[in-house]
């Protein structure tokens, strides 16, 4: 099953009229919107600094006061959230079949908290805002970073309560996690925890890369397996690429080139041969019975990365998964647990 999350569903466009009545038909308390997760973390963590606001692609977003209702859209967005001792009171089901959508890295944080899943068990990657589910929920803050919210889906949202969408610096699913925190760091009024949270885990890269000299300059791909007949290499901008270039790894123009703004590019079985780099990675923990499909593959074997052992099949679920999430919250697990494998594939400490 795919996880690329470059395509989208259509999501049903409700009137601005109809999405505001919705929003005032819960006022009655008898259901539904307080039934959600509470949204303050361990005590004392989710105190923030207001009025606090951001910019983003659409504009800017200021709170008077402390959220205490927030929905995460981005497919990763919760764990940012919960990196500031906010629990959401509803958020988007990715995949990995977890409690309240929340992965183990996580888990800590969300604490008792049990928020509405939203998109449970859809097809994962797969953006469709439910608005009528969403105005019921009563929101006092919508965080949608990790989409390709439209500026018809951000209006449409902002009707039914403050909403932050991406930075507009970087393509839709190409913004960095240092950035992603910093967002929702400053909309939550917690600015400086922001930037305290990024220094810990970019030291964390940079010891992990100090002590493995070896990574320096290595051309590399990070690629997997979605459709019969070609591989998907992701490009620059993907946050598994990002995980990789930060430790030291390069990108090659040329395959990054395929890609362009997107979060990677299909190459065809037949160009095989274009992912025949210093060192390759497959990354298919959320399937791994697809190394057998990938090295059944017609040139595979003859792929020089490949008769030099330079082949990394990252199969593990839940390491595949802090790769693929690459938050501030799965990253540090994603290192401890990937840094030694590329070690021993490529060379370092």
């Amino acid at each position: 099953m795919s996880l690329r999350v470059a395509g989208r569903r259509l999501a049903v466009v409700l009137t601005v009229p109809l999405l505001l009545l919705a929003a005032c038909g819960g006022d009655d308390g008898g259901d539904g919107a307080d039934d959600g997760a509470t949204v303050t973390g361990e005590p004392g963590t989710g105190a923030g600094e207001f009025p606090a606001s951001v910019e983003h692609r659409y504009g800017s977003t200021e709170l008077a006061e402390a959220p205490e209702r927030v929905v995460t859209l981005g497919f990763s967005d919760q764990d940012a959230v919960l990196a500031f001792g906010v629990a959401p009171i509803a958020v988007t089901d990715w995949y990995g079949d977890h409690p309240g959508a929340t992965w183990p890295w996580a888990q800590d944080e969300l604490g008792d908290a049990e928020p509405v899943v939203l998109n449970e068990g859809a097809f994962t990657g797969m953006q469709d805002f439910d608005y009528e589910t969403l105005a019921e929920l009563e929101p006092d803050l919508i965080i949608g970073l990790y989409t390709g919210m439209t500026q018809e889906e951000y209006d449409t949202l902002s009707v039914i309560a403050p909403t932050v969408a991406s930075s507009p610096d970087y393509p839709e699913y190409g913004m960095p996690w240092q950035e992603t925190t910093r967002m929702v760091g400053q909309i939550l009024g917690q600015g400086d925890r922001a930037e305290e949270l990024i220094a810990e885990v970019d030291r964390q890269f940079a010891e992990a890369a100090a002590a493995n000299p070896a990574f320096e300059g290595v051309e590399m791909a990070v690629t997997e397996l979605f459709e019969p007949g070609s591989s998907f290499v992701r490009s620059a901008t993907d946050p598994r690429t990002v995980f990789m270039t930060q430790l030291g790894f390069v990108l090659p123009d040329d395959l990054a080139a395929l890609a362009g703004d997107l979060d990677g590019a299909p190459v065809s079985d037949e160009l095989m041969t274009q992912l025949d780099r210093d060192l390759l990675v497959w990354n298919i923990g959320h399937e791994p019975d697809l190394r057998e499909q990938v090295e059944a593959k017609p040139l595979y074997d003859q792929l020089e990365v490949v008769r030099d052992g330079r082949v990394l099949f990252i199969e593990d679920p839940l390491v595949s998964g802090a790769l693929t999430w690459s938050t501030v919250l799965s990253l540090p697990y994603a290192l401890e647990q990937l840094v030694p494998q590329l070690a021993s594939v490529v060379g370092g400490a």
